[in-house]
């Protein structure tokens, strides 16, 4: 299980229920009105199209995770 954090800017008139559908899937909880940690399962590439999936073209998304070396990294996600 790896924790992760994702942030997003949801552009005006998308819909965030598919996020918050899969936050409560991963059991994931607020830290900011923008900001959760999720707990997945998914690899680093899942995690990336599982992302695209729930948002929708123009949000602003991105996540910080650490790399199979235990080092911190934050990748933006083109949606």
């Amino acid at each position: 299980m790896m924790k992760r954090i994702v942030t997003y800017d949801v552009k005006k008139g998308n819909d965030y229920q598919a996020f918050y559908d899969y936050v409560e899937e991963c059991n994931g909880e607020a830290i900011t009105e923008s900001t959760y940690l999720l707990n997945s399962d998914l690899k680093q590439n899942g995690f990336e199209d599982k992302l695209r999936q729930v948002f929708n073209k123009g949000d602003n998304v991105a996540y910080i995770s650490v790399n199979d070396k235990n080092v911190l990294f934050y990748k933006k996600i083109n949606i």
